[in-house]
């Protein structure tokens, strides 16, 4: 168990607002929860547990429950063997302190808080830091602890200040986690050296060396193995540490007058609540006696209300005595309507079995007249097709392979080449032989003569074989036949065509 020793009790001071004002302003400081970044203040925990008792905040020690409830005199803060330790957030720390001040022997001992990954935390131990400059060899090196919290700007000051830096000269920083890890500059130099290295540990060691800027050569020398480069540094360079206390005689005074209208109010809210209580009970009398009045006054509405409920009573039971007669007659129409509707469906059943036989038998009919109408309309359209062939045949010659065609074949797609070129726009030029000339390969001619003799291109009738794809896409970018490229993209690219079937 540990041992908890006896701390003397001194007279609290003369300027300690009442333990109510006090206990207000400081309970909710004391719940205060770990942020990154703030500062705590050590304390003895016999100590914070005296004031509690003294102002009446619940406390979970058990060893401190029979402590007297009397002021609890100066702040102790000395950790020895003999007393445990606890923490004040940095409002109540310099609350506290103005109301009690501290104990003759003790000094401030101010701790803070970083973000670990287990979560916020506050730093026990200063990390050491190996503290060089850029050139020196890795065995010539200073050992200098520091916060995780340490802002950059505030270390770089302190290697500056060991190496006698001149003012004048530029420097910046290169730093690493540790041996193993890579340099990497420090440019930002508001933020913390914890952060910027992502060190999660308090017995890290990390390293930290310091590259001057040469007036010739500029920044010509980082730390071994690292490129050189022209990036600045920004933000300023910090004397003081985040440890140090740089309040100004402003914000003490501030703080004072916060204290100072904080205890005045507390005085005027007590001084109003007698006030608020006297009228709270005028206020209760008054409604009372409203509410006896309307008591009276419910009693004479019930009389009323027992009169006109028996004549309801009355007019209901003649009610129900009609309702009882309509009901009867309602069960007889209803008999009625049920057998009207049964002879109305019978005789609509039968017109509408003789009426479904005719129209079934006109279906047959119609079905018959369209099949023998389309089969004369597709012989009339080969007919055509045939006469328009015989009429139109075209010569061509594609390289030197030669080929007979229609121009009704040649112009099926009106956004291709050929369709402009035998549109009859445009005066072509024959060959002796009554052929045309078209200077390109015709190996695959005849894929494309078949595609616009058909109107697409039917499953099967392409080889597979990815080298004849590409160089029938070509072709087909040639003659401008986008349906028949974009199929032959499809083909190459794995994808189905949009109707998953024989034709583009």
């Amino acid at each position: 168990m540990e041992t908890v020793g006896l701390l003397p009790t001194p007279v609290p001071s003369t300027n300690s607002p009442e333990p109510t004002t006090q206990r207000s302003i400081v309970e909710q400081l004391l719940d205060k929860k770990l942020a990154e970044g703030d500062f705590w203040y050590v304390v003895v925990a016999e100590w914070l547990e005296h004031l509690k008792k003294y102002l009446g905040i619940a406390s979970t020690r058990k060893y401190y429950q029979n402590k007297a409830a009397s002021p609890p005199g100066p702040i102790h803060t000395r950790r020895d063997y003999a007393h445990t330790v606890d923490f004040l957030h940095e409002d109540a720390w310099r609350m506290l302190v103005s109301w009690y001040g501290l104990a003759e022997g003790h000094k401030p001992m101010k701790l803070v808080v970083f973000g670990y990954k287990r979560g916020a935390e506050i730093e026990h131990n200063l990390n050491s830091f190996k503290v060089m400059l850029s050139t020196s060899p890795a065995e010539d090196f200073h050992n200098v602890r520091f916060s995780k919290m340490e802002r950059a700007g505030h270390i770089e000051w302190k290697v500056r200040e060991l190496y006698r830096t001149p003012k004048s000269q530029q420097t910046r920083l290169w730093a690493k986690a540790d041996v193993d890890s890579d340099w990497q500059p420090v440019l930002h130099r508001d933020r913390s050296m914890g952060k910027i290295l992502g060190v999660d540990s308090d017995f890290t060691r990390p390293i930290v060396a310091m590259e001057v800027c040469s007036r010739e050569a500029g920044w010509k020398s980082p730390p071994e193995g690292v490129e050189p480069t022209d990036e600045l540094p920004f933000g300023p360079l910090y004397e003081h540490s985040i440890f140090d206390d740089v309040t100004t005689a402003w914000e003490i005074d501030i703080h004072d007058q916060i204290e100072q209208i904080g205890k005045s109010f507390i005085e005027k809210l007590h001084g109003s609540f007698s006030g608020f209580v006297h009228k709270s009970k005028e206020y209760v009398e008054e409604r009372e006696g409203h509410l006896r009045e309307r008591e009276r006054e419910m009693y004479e509405r019930e009389s009323v209300t027992d009169k006109l409920t028996s004549r309801l009573q009355d007019k209901e039971r003649r009610l129900n005595e009609e309702l009882a007669t309509c009901e009867t007659k309602t069960r007889e129409f209803e008999s009625r309507r049920l057998q009207l509707e049964k002879e109305f469906l019978e005789k609509v059943e039968k017109v509408e079995k003789n009426l479904e036989e005719r129209t079934s038998e006109l279906d047959k009919q119609k079905t018959q007249l369209e099949k023998e109408k389309n089969n004369f309309e597709e012989e009339m359209r080969k007919m055509s097709e045939l006469h328009k062939i015989r009429d139109s045949r075209i010569k061509l010659d594609i390289g030197g392979h030669q080929f007979t065609t229609s121009l009704l074949s040649l112009t099926r797609d009106p956004a291709s080449m050929l369709s402009a070129m035998f549109s009859g726009r445009h005066d072509i030029k024959k060959e002796a032989d009554g052929s045309y000339f078209i200077d390109r390969d015709g190996t695959h001619f005849r894929y494309i003569l078949n595609y616009l003799r058909d109107g697409g291109i039917k499953e099967g009738t392409l080889p597979n074989c990815e080298n004849l794809w590409r160089e029938l896409l070509t072709e087909a970018e040639y003659y401008q036949l986008n349906e028949l490229a974009e199929y032959l993209n499809a083909l190459l690219f794995c994808k189905t065509s949009p109707d998953g079937d024989t034709f583009v």
